[in-house]
């Protein structure tokens, strides 16, 4: 019965990290089919994003509308502010970042599936798979933030107890940089001391 329910939340942990992968690569704003829109497209989805959101007066409806028609819009003017150099590092690294998260699920998920992986190292990476499953969403949240400070775009990364902050040149002064910190030491739970920040 023991050896059930272990499996039961060992398949639950490795689905749950499965998503939170999934989750942070679609929300993590690559999407090339929206670099390559004209200049027309572009004021056409912008003039309709703001058409939709004044007609409408409900704030339920608002937030459900603008979970869609919004990120359009985000997207569309953080892609005007950076260059192109700048949007194809973010879009590379958070491609990268994703590989290896997923490799990091596959290699855990072989241990705990293994027969021959003892019961301490089954252990080890239930633990493990649990601290990337919480690592993943912590740099979604803290990335989510950053950009409503007033970033086109960042990218952050967590490993073991510290975290790094990459974000594009020229908003980055000591008021942002304090800011950042307390995003990330708030939603993150990263010593002060150990959260770079740089810029690309």
């Amino acid at each position: 019965m023991t050896f059930g329910k272990r499996q039961l939340v060992i398949a639950a942990l490795v689905v749950a990290l499965g998503a939170a992968v999934y989750l942070n690569w679609q929300f993590s704003g690559v999407q090339p089919v929206t670099v390559t829109d004209t200049e027309s497209e572009t004021a056409k989805q912008l003039g309709q994003t703001t058409y939709v959101n004044t007609e409408i007066s409900n704030s339920s409806d608002i937030s459900e509308t603008t979970s869609e028609n919004s990120s359009v819009e985000v997207n569309t003017s953080a892609i005007a502010s950076l260059s192109k150099e700048q949007q194809e590092y973010f879009a590379n690294e958070r491609i990268k970042r994703s590989q290896s998260q997923e490799k990091a699920i596959e290699s855990l998920s072989d241990i705990i599936e293994s027969a021959s992986s003892s019961e301490t190292a089954k252990q080890e990476a239930v633990k493990s798979a649990e601290n990337l499953a919480l690592a993943i969403k912590a740099e979604t949240d803290i990335e989510s933030e950053i950009k409503t400070k007033g970033f086109e775009d960042c990218l952050v990364s967590i490993n073991n107890d510290s975290c790094s902050v990459i974000v594009p040149k020229g908003k980055l002064d000591d008021a942002a940089a304090i800011s950042i910190k307390d995003i990330a030491v708030r939603q993150g739970g990263i010593d002060y001391d150990k959260i770079t920040i740089s810029e690309i």
